[in-house]
C-alpha cells in the first residue's frame, strides 16, 4: 500500500492514472486539484473504480476508514446525477433547436490522420503513455479510444476487402487459365489433325507412286519376256530352215 501526494490538477490526474488497488491519494483541498465539482466527482469515481483511497486535509475527507466507503458511493451517485442532468439538458436543448430549425448536429473533431497514426504508433510502442498521446492530439479519453477503435475497425475492413479482392483475382486467374488451357488443347488437337491429314496424303501419294513403279517394272518385265520369246521363235525357225536346206 502506498500514499501519493497530489498538489495540483496535473499530479492528481497522474496519480489516479497510476493508482493500484489499496493505494491512497492525499490532497490538500478539492479546489487545489479540480476546477469544478463535476471534474472532482468524475475523478473520485475513477479512483474508487480502480480500488484506491482518498484523503483530503481541508475538507476532512478520508475514505480509508469503514465509513469512508459511503463517501465514494455518494460521489458516484452525485456524478451519475450530474451526468443524467447534463444529458437531459442537452437532449432538451437539441429538441428545442430542432423545433426552431437551428440544430445542425455536433461538428466532427478534425484530426490529422498522419499525426494520429504517428502518435498512436508511438503509444503502442511504449514511447508515450495514454495521457501524453491524448495531450499531443488534444483529444479527450473517450474520443481518443473511440478513434483507435474506429481505426482498427477500418484496418480490419480494408484487410477483409483486400482479402476478398485477392481471392476474386485468384478465382478469375484460375478461370482464365482453365479457359486458356482449353483453347490450347483445341488448338493442339486441330494442328494434330492437320498433321495427320498431311501425313496420310503423303502416304497415299507414296502408295500411288509405288504402284506406278510396280506397273512400270511389270510392263518392262513383260516386254523383256516377249522379246525373249520372239528371239527363241526366230532362232527355232532359223534352225528349221537350215535343216531343210541341208536335206535338199
Amino acid at each position: 500500500m502506498e500514499t501519493v501526494y497530489a498538489q495540483d490538477q496535473k499530479t492528481f490526474t497522474e496519480a489516479i492514472e497510476a493508482i493500484r488497488p489499496g493505494d491512497c491519494v492525499r490532497i490538500d483541498s478539492i479546489s487545489a486539484v479540480s476546477d469544478s465539482a463535476k471534474a472532482f466527482l468524475e475523478a473520485a469515481v475513477k479512483l474508487a473504480d480502480k480500488g484506491g483511497e482518498l484523503v483530503c486535509s481541508k475538507e476532512a475527507i478520508d475514505t480509508r476508514p469503514e465509513q469512508g466507503a459511503s463517501l465514494f458511493s455518494l460521489c458516484r451517485a452525485l456524478n451519475d446525477l450530474e451526468q443524467s442532468g447534463r444529458s437531459a439538458r442537452r437532449r432538451s436543448g437539441i429538441e428545442r433547436a430542432k423545433s426552431e430549425g437551428k440544430y445542425k448536429g455536433r461538428k466532427p473533431i478534425v484530426i490529422d490522420d498522419e499525426l494520429f497514426e504517428s502518435v498512436v504508433a508511438r503509444w503502442k510502442g511504449g514511447e508515450l503513455n495514454a495521457r501524453q498521446a491524448m495531450a499531443l492530439l488534444e483529444l479527450k479519453p473517450n474520443t481518443f479510444y473511440r478513434r483507435i477503435k474506429e481505426q482498427e475497425e477500418k484496418k480490419m475492413k480494408d484487410y477483409k476487402q483486400m482479402e476478398h479482392e485477392i481471392k476474386s483475382e485468384l478465382k478469375d486467374a484460375v478461370r482464365q487459365s482453365r479457359h486458356d488451357l482449353g483453347e490450347l488443347k483445341k488448338q493442339v488437337r486441330a494442328e494434330a489433325k492437320e498433321v495427320k491429314k498431311a501425313a496420310d496424303e503423303k502416304l497415299e501419294l507414296h502408295d500411288v507412286e509405288r504402284e506406278r513403279r510396280k506397273d512400270r517394272i511389270r510392263a518392262e518385265v513383260e516386254h523383256h519376256d516377249t522379246v525373249r520369246q520372239m528371239k527363241k521363235d526366230v532362232e527355232a525357225e532359223a534352225r528349221e530352215l537350215k535343216k531343210m536346206m541341208e536335206n535338199e
